[in-house]
């Protein structure tokens, strides 16, 4: 009887002791945890930063879109008429380029004309090159030109190709273009504006103008003059 007593109370110690020590383990686990979770939670984000940086480096740079100026916009033209060197103009032009200055060769630019702003400074010229004969401005009231694909040159330079619609005729065309900044500080909505000069040379026969053809030369110079502003 004396030996079990002192028995009982070891066994009662003991699980006293376990006792104490189970919570200790579990609060030891528990704080354990966060430690464990944040290895990983941290290796998360880091590979998702770095694929997030991958995927934004391997998106395209997105084209900005600029406007013509109307107001400081021009189109002209000149040929030749018995040896003399006649000129006119179109005064209402509007358009878009949209500009990829990492890609040029991703730049579209799309334009038109009323072909009834055709001005030469002499009225009896300007009801002449709109009638039937020249642009048939009553049939056929908008210009149009539309990019198909750009060929960079150097920074501020390139060939435009397109196709070019006159008197209701659409024609392929080339323009030697030459893009540079405008930026005038004392004109706030000149900010990030372009200037945008274009050349090329059409035949007027090629779109059905072939009146006077025994005094008016066939060749045709285009020039066009905008400034561009940024939307």
């Amino acid at each position: 009887m004396m030996n079990i007593l002192p028995m009982r109370a070891d066994v009662r110690n003991s699980g006293s002791s376990r006792a104490l020590c189970n919570p200790c383990m579990r609060a030891s686990a528990v704080a354990a945890q966060p430690a464990s979770i944040a290895l990983p939670l941290r290796i998360s984000l880091s590979a998702l930063l770095v694929v997030s940086s991958i995927i934004v480096s391997a998106l395209p740079a997105q084209a900005r879109r600029y406007v013509f100026d109307q107001r400081r916009t021009e189109v002209t033209f000149t040929y030749k008429m018995l040896y003399a060197t006649q000129r006119g103009r179109f005064t209402n032009v509007s358009g878009t380029l949209d500009f990829d200055e990492a890609a040029p060769e991703k730049s579209t630019i799309n334009a038109s004309i009323v072909a009834a702003s055709l001005a030469t400074g002499e009225p009896i010229v300007d009801s002449e090159l709109k009638g039937s004969g020249f642009f048939s401005v009553d049939t056929s009231p908008v210009i149009a030109f539309k990019s198909l694909a750009v060929r960079a040159i150097s920074a501020s330079e390139a060939t435009v190709s397109g196709e070019i619609t006159i008197n209701g005729v659409t024609k392929p065309v080339t323009l030697n273009v030459l893009l540079v900044p405008h930026d005038d500080p004392a004109l706030k909505y000149d900010v990030g504006a372009r200037k945008f000069v274009a050349t090329t040379r059409i035949q007027r026969s090629a779109f059905n103008m072939t009146k006077y053809q025994s005094l008016v030369d066939d060749d045709v110079d285009l020039h066009i003059a905008a400034i561009l502003r940024p939307l």
